[in-house]
């Protein structure tokens, strides 16, 4: 089976170190959109999106953002596009292939086509992992995307809170806990 994970990561207004996570009243503004298409059978990932955006509304990433994620104000500067043109790209990329988050990137993307006036563009489900956590006794509080591979007890190098590697994290703990089933 092929599926698709994706992982974004976002600034928002008052983003500091030490405050609440966001909700979907903050202004959450995509800044790496990030995915894979997966290969369950094989567990192997077969290809991979991994797009800077340059934020909608907020000129300067905050420097939490910066510290969380490693992505740069020179980096988005230098390899930022514009949300809607990540977005298609992003579309393209997926096909028509059910997508996989860790929580609520799908009501992030949907805050960000708000934004533009952009109509939801996707018409297959998207699967929230952190909801199935329970079902292979992990707990959903206790990881992040970017941390699954560690309930999962394998090894994985890459910087947590930076899209690619959540994807890949997620993905492969997927594997290891469908395998284990």
């Amino acid at each position: 089976m092929i599926r698709v994970y994706l992982d974004t990561e976002y600034c928002y207004p008052g983003m500091l170190a030490g405050t609440p996570r966001p909700t979907a009243a903050d202004m959450r503004q995509i800044v790496q959109i990030a995915a894979i298409i997966f290969d369950t059978d094989t567990g192997e990932e077969v290809a991979h999106f991994d797009q800077l955006v340059v934020p909608t509304y907020q000129k300067e990433l905050p420097e939490f953002f910066t510290e969380l994620t490693g992505i740069t104000q020179a980096d988005v500067d230098k390899s930022g596009v514009a949300f809607q043109n990540a977005l298609t790209d992003f579309v393209r990329f997926c096909g028509d292939t059910p997508i996989w988050t860790f929580d609520k990137d799908e009501e992030v993307l949907r805050q960000n086509c708000d934004y533009i006036d952009v109509s939801w563009p996707f018409t297959q489900p998207f699967t929230r992992v952190k909801a199935l956590l329970p079902n292979w006794n992990i707990d959903p509080e206790k990881y992040s995307s970017g941390t699954l591979y560690k309930a999962a007890e394998i090894e994985l190098t890459g910087h947590v809170h930076n899209a690619l590697h959540d994807v890949r994290s997620m993905a492969q703990a997927i594997n290891v806990f469908e395998k284990q089933a």
